[in-house]
């Protein structure tokens, strides 16, 4: 009884600061909530990028904002990562890549060159999560998907 009763309690108080974001809400208002966390698929621009952060450019993607380029530096037992520039990363919405295909046989590694076709989609189903976090460990729980179109490029 004791359980059930706090079980309420907590409910009580949890639903009040999350009740506003729903599939109906906007892209804006479910990226400020602090509970949830959207899971977007990437688009591959040389790193993997956010679908949330790219904008459609012409006949290519690009980020919304410029971004920065890093390299790795070690001194000793210590690697810093600086930054040695900025700028947008983009790649075409129908896109040719060379990617190399290995694979084991007989204790042999064996690779070959493939060429990979495809085009990104403009409007893609985002998961959105309710984040539940513990001492310990976050949790997250699936809330619904939400259609996602990539806008236009200022």
């Amino acid at each position: 009884m004791k359980k059930a009763f706090g079980l309420l309690v907590a409910m009580m108080f949890a639903v009040p600061a999350f009740a506003g974001i729903s599939k109906n809400s906007s892209w804006e208002e479910i990226m400020s909530a602090k509970t949830v966390v959207v899971k977007a698929p990437t688009v591959y621009m040389g790193r993997s990028v956010d679908y949330t952060f790219v904008c459609q450019d012409g006949n290519s993607l690009r980020t919304i904002k410029p971004v920065d380029t890093t390299v790795s530096k070690s001194y000793g037992d210590r690697e810093e990562v600086v930054v040695v520039g900025s700028g947008y990363l983009s790649t075409p919405i129908n896109y040719t890549h060379t990617v190399e295909n290995c694979f084991w046989n007989n204790n042999q590694r064996l690779c070959k060159n493939q060429t990979v076709k495809g085009s990104y989609a403009l409007t893609v189903s985002i998961p959105v999560y309710r984040l539940i976090s513990t001492k310990n460990a976050d949790h997250y729980t699936f809330l619904f998907n939400k259609s996602y179109t990539v806008p236009q490029c200022d």
